[in-house]
Formats: structure tokens, C-alpha cells, sequence
């Protein structure tokens, strides 16, 4: 698949490259500046609750399976910083659902940049061959991750399901 970007009003979603990841998990500030041609915060840091999916997503990047079902990077386009980052697990599973998840620095929190990616990923995805669902999984506690489900069209089922990290997490879905 080939680099994609997304736009929203205000960001730039760039898929996060095996580069730019692998500058972030060594905090080469430098290297990740030059991949992603964003400024990041200081200190180097990956978004909250990040730093350990950051593995995670550079070999999924690395064994080419995500494609553009990955990490992408939210680039406030008015000045070119680096605010958080989401995106997807990998590819569709069996049903044609896809995993979104998202993260945003603390400093630019509460703005809405969360919602509007969300909203502009969920939109993307939806229109991609073989996708037909879009899900996150919510710790029941976590109301802004919840609002962002929300604005994004996904909408909080009945199902619950157990998070090796973060324990009890709430199902939400498109659709």
C-alpha cells in the first residue's frame, strides 16, 4: 500500500514509517524530526501510553503486514508539531473489522485534536476495501477516550473484554 496521508481541519496523519518509529523507540530526535518532518516535544517522549506499544508497532511496520493499518502520526499542520499519534493494529481481522486506538500529548490535550483524528481515521478506513467495522477498547473509567469514540461514530456495546495491560476494557464499535 502505498504512504498515506490523511487530513483533517486542522492535522496531518502521516503513516508512522520503521524509521520514525525506530528514531522514537532509540530517542533520536534528530532521525525522527528528518523521517516525520515534524517537531516534537521536549522531553522526546513517545504519547501517553505509548512508549510500550512503540515495539509492537515498528515490527508490525517492519514485516510489511500493516501496510497502511498502522501508527500514523497527528501533525499539527499551523505549526508543524508533533501532537500524539493513532491508528490501527494491523489489517481487518476475518469480519473486516480494524482496531483503532489514539494518543495525544499532554500539552494538547483537551482540544479536540484526539476527536478530529479519530473522526478523520474512522472516516478513512471505512472506505478502504474489506473493512466494515471499526473498534476500540476502553477501560470503563477512561471518559475522554470514551468522548472520542463517540465523536469518531463509534458507539459503546454491551461487550467487555480483558486487556493484558490495562485489564477490563468496554467494546466500542462503528455501525
Amino acid at each position: 500500500m502505498p504512504k498515506t496521508t490523511i487530513a483533517s481541519p486542522r492535522l496531518d496523519l502521516p503513516v508512522l514509517t520503521w524509521g520514525a518509529l525506530e528514531a522514537l523507540i532509540a530517542g533520536d530526535r534528530q532521525a525522527l524530526e528528518d523521517a516525520t518532518g515534524a517537531r516534537f516535544p521536549e522531553p522526546l517522549t513517545a504519547p501517553p501510553l505509548m512508549e510500550d506499544a512503540l515495539p509492537f508497532f515498528r515490527d508490525l511496520v517492519r514485516d510489511g503486514t500493516a501496510g497502511a493499518f498502522g501508527p500514523f502520526l497527528l501533525i499539527l499542520r499551523e505549526s508543524g508539531e508533533a501532537i500524539g499519534s493513532a491508528g490501527f493494529t494491523g489489517g481487518p481481522n476475518d469480519e473486516g473489522s480494524v482496531l483503532m486506538g489514539y494518543s495525544v500529548y499532554p500539552a494538547f490535550q483537551g482540544r479536540g485534536f484526539a476527536s478530529e483524528a479519530a473522526r478523520a481515521l474512522a472516516g478513512w478506513v471505512l472506505a478502504q476495501p474489506g473493512i466494515r467495522q471499526v473498534r476500540a477498547t476502553i477501560p470503563p473509567d477512561h471518559v475522554a477516550s470514551q468522548r472520542v469514540a463517540a465523536h469518531a461514530g463509534l458507539h459503546r456495546t454491551d461487550r467487555t473484554e480483558t486487556d493484558e495491560d490495562v485489564g477490563l476494557v468496554e467494546v466500542w464499535e462503528s455501525g
